[in-house]
């Protein structure tokens, strides 16, 4: 597994490995695992739904970026080589689509705006870091670029913003229908929980959970307007969001109970994997495996 480093101030140190009070245990997925030894960063940015402080992990040269969510359990402990941590803290990482970051930055903008300035943020000056994604490349599909190519301005399209998350909302109900995922009834579990009863549930009702996980990256009238988009219809219990760890402290992370069958499955990351970019007018398509 890779080293992660961290900087004063702007990123958070993983500590000594050789004190495992100092260390962290992180679950990577895909291909920031083979880096040839190079440092991970751990940075601090803007969540994209509550403008809180949250964690993500970007690759070497920031190529690619991927969320931290840390799952904590009470009694909980690690043994690591021939010491024990008793922080059972597990930190998750999925990858991440970095036009989700991009987007309130658009949205508040008034005017059109280079890229670069448009993504300065002086409380989260890593935030410069998405620049050099290589997701970054599809900001067309959720914005109209503007003026000369060397300016690299751009201004907000809510229209295709809708258009993108409605694609993204599918390709997530097509996963948690292929995982046979329970979304019927109210309130869900915090987990991603197979089903074990003979109900079918609709089209529609994958769609009303894939909203809800979407909804966990989009302010609230974005996702309100994503709700009308998607043509779902009013429903009390419309909220079926999946549970995140509050982005603020991560020291206050929220308790999620997990079984051996939902760590597998959380850890394939495939409902949560929101990397994968739609570009506008083609069609998604989605591979079973």
């Amino acid at each position: 597994m890779p080293r992660v480093k961290g900087s004063p101030s702007k990123c958070i140190k993983s500590g000594n490995p050789s004190n495992p009070a100092c260390s962290w245990l992180f679950l990577i997925k895909g291909d920031l695992v083979d880096q040839g030894g190079r440092p991970l960063d751990i940075v601090k940015l803007r969540h994209p739904a509550s403008g809180e402080t949250a964690m993500f992990l970007f690759s070497p040269n920031n190529e690619t970026v991927q969320e931290l969510i840390t799952f904590s359990e009470d009694k909980r402990s690690w043994f690591i080589d021939d010491t024990v941590k008793q922080d059972g803290k597990l930190q998750l990482s999925t990858p991440f689509d970095p036009l989700f970051l991009v987007v309130p930055y658009l949205a508040k903008a008034t005017a059109t705006a280079p890229l670069e300035q448009l993504l300065h943020d002086e409380q989260f000056p890593e935030t410069s870091r998405l620049l050099k994604c290589s997701g970054m490349q599809n900001l067309s599909v959720i914005a109209d670029r503007k003026g000369d190519e060397d300016l690299n301005a751009y201004k907000f399209n809510e229209e295709k913003l809708m258009k993108w998350l409605e694609k993204k909302s599918e390709k997530v109900a097509e996963v948690l229908k292929s995982k046979n995922v329970h979304v019927l009834g109210g309130s869900l579990s915090a987990t991603f929980v197979k089903s074990s009863a003979d109900a079918v549930a609709s089209k529609e009702a994958f769609m009303k959970y894939a909203h809800g996980i979407i909804s966990e990256y989009l302010s609230e009238d974005l996702s309100a307007k994503l709700y009308q988009h998607l043509k779902l219809p009013p429903d009390e219990t419309t909220s079926a969001k999946r549970k995140s760890v509050p982005a603020s402290d991560q020291k206050d992370v929220k308790k999620i109970k997990l079984d051996d069958e939902n760590v597998s499955e959380v850890s394939k990351g495939d409902a949560l994997d929101l990397s994968k970019s739609e570009k506008s007018g083609e069609r998604n398509e989605h591979k079973h495996d």
